[in-house]
């Protein structure tokens, strides 16, 4: 990368971006060993760190000294989550001060968390967001057959003004070894990084778009985030459209699986039902 900076910085991925990494506090160590391991988990057991970038990407640079006690506290924190570094590259070109550092971070094959990735299709209005936020929604995340589920979900003020959702949402899903939810404690919900901590296993829904203006987007969630199935929304109230075919053929194109759910079933006569 040779360009005077990086995009910023997004919160999910298996990217991060660390100015310096200099005598954290026990308590600041501990949030970093938390921050890895999601994206750890986000990236299927790989992360990379840019160490000397700003949030926004911009380019800061590390003088030596800093540069090697941030790699040692990156070192420390691996050790915590069962992985392993390589300092990939380390640039000094177009850097004001010192030198940044790509470090490639593997997490141990047996220590690596089960992740199942989810992508979340259909026409709009066939119910995606909202089946996406009673399942991740907790208790009493029920629809109140006005939308209320998918304000869980939803990105953007336009989301919530139309009801049509126009960027990638993901919600995870957090598993212990006996299959018992753990988003949920107490009525208390988990972040994503405390769920990644303590779960075996993790289930990430990618709520997809289903406006044909924001099909690039649906397809950059089929593509880039490599789902393992898709699970097609269908409504009940107007059946099978053409969106709903060109989904399930782009799935089906990716070699993707498909899952069939029929949505909105309460709201349909016994004619569509059948349908």
């Amino acid at each position: 990368h040779d360009a005077d900076s990086y995009p910023q910085e997004v919160e999910v991925g298996n990217v991060e971006y660390k100015l310096k990494l200099v005598s954290p506090t026990p308590a600041r160590f501990q949030q970093l060993v938390t921050q890895l391991a999601y994206r750890l988990a986000e990236g299927r057991g790989r992360a990379v760190y840019l160490l000397g970038v700003e949030d926004d990407g911009a380019l800061h640079g590390l003088c030596p000294r800093d540069m090697s006690a941030s790699l040692g506290t990156l070192r420390r924190m691996c050790g915590h989550v069962s992985a392993r570094m390589v300092v990939a590259a380390q640039r000094t070109k177009g850097v004001p001060t010192g030198r940044i550092a790509e470090v490639r971070i593997e997490q141990f094959a047996e220590c690596a968390q089960v992740e199942v990735r989810i992508a979340v299709l259909g026409s709009a209005q066939a119910g995606k967001s909202s089946v996406v936020g009673v399942l991740a929604g907790g208790p009493g995340a029920l629809d109140d057959g006005k939308g209320s589920a998918r304000t869980l979900v939803m990105r953007h003020m336009h989301e919530l003004e139309t009801g049509a959702t126009s960027s990638i949402s993901q919600q995870v899903l957090g598993f212990d070894g006996a299959s018992r939810l753990l988003n949920w404690t107490e009525e208390l919900a988990r972040t994503t990084s405390e769920l990644c901590a303590s779960s075996s296993r993790v289930m990430t829904l990618l709520d997809l778009c289903g406006e044909g203006r924001f099909l690039k987007t649906t397809l950059a969630g089929l593509t880039a985030h490599a789902p393992d199935y898709a699970l097609l929304c269908v409504g009940a109230d107007v059946g099978i459209t053409a969106a709903t075919r060109l989904h399930a053929l782009l799935a089906a194109g990716l070699g993707v699986p498909v899952v069939a759910l029929l949505c909105k079933a309460d709201v349909a006569d016994a004619t569509s039902l059948g349908n």
